[in-house]
């Protein structure tokens, strides 16, 4: 199972990449393969624990742009789930880092993760590297190359 983190002082976020769909035969509309990822937040207190439907094109891009922000040490990454469970926004400002975002389960019901917490740019030198090696496996927004 591939998984990422995204940590900071008083936080962290977790996903793991449970089940990949037609990997790697066919390729999902949203680039990469789709999937099924189980995230865990915790800040402070507060955590959940719950998954969602996404595709690895989506995180492929999310990678993208934080790798540019992590080498420019400025910048934001921002992650939007196609079925909007999850929106994630990192914001490198010359160094110091803040994730904030929100998560909900069940759209259908209007109960909703709020979060927020700071980082800085030594945290997330293994987040680019887990990432890295997801698209060793599941390539870019294209797949694999058959």
């Amino acid at each position: 199972m591939e998984k990422f983190e995204l940590k900071g002082e008083n936080g962290i976020i977790t996903v793991r990449i449970e089940e990949t769909f037609d990997f790697p035969n066919k390729t999902c509309f949203k680039g990469g393969y789709e999937c099924t990822v189980g995230i865990e937040i915790r800040v402070g207190s507060y955590s959940l624990k719950s998954s969602f439907y996404t595709s690895t094109g989506e995180l492929f891009k999310f990678y993208e742009k934080l790798n540019t922000c992590q080498s420019e040490m400025n910048g934001v990454a921002e992650f939007d789930s196609y079925e909007k469970n999850l929106e994630l926004t990192v914001k490198y400002d010359f160094g110091k880092i803040l994730i904030w975002g929100n998560y909900q389960e069940n759209l259908a019901i209007d109960n909703k993760l709020e979060f927020e917490f700071n980082s800085d740019q030594s945290y997330f030198k293994n987040s680019i590297e887990q990432l890295e090696r997801i698209f060793d496996k599941y390539g870019g927004m294209k797949g694999v190359k058959k």
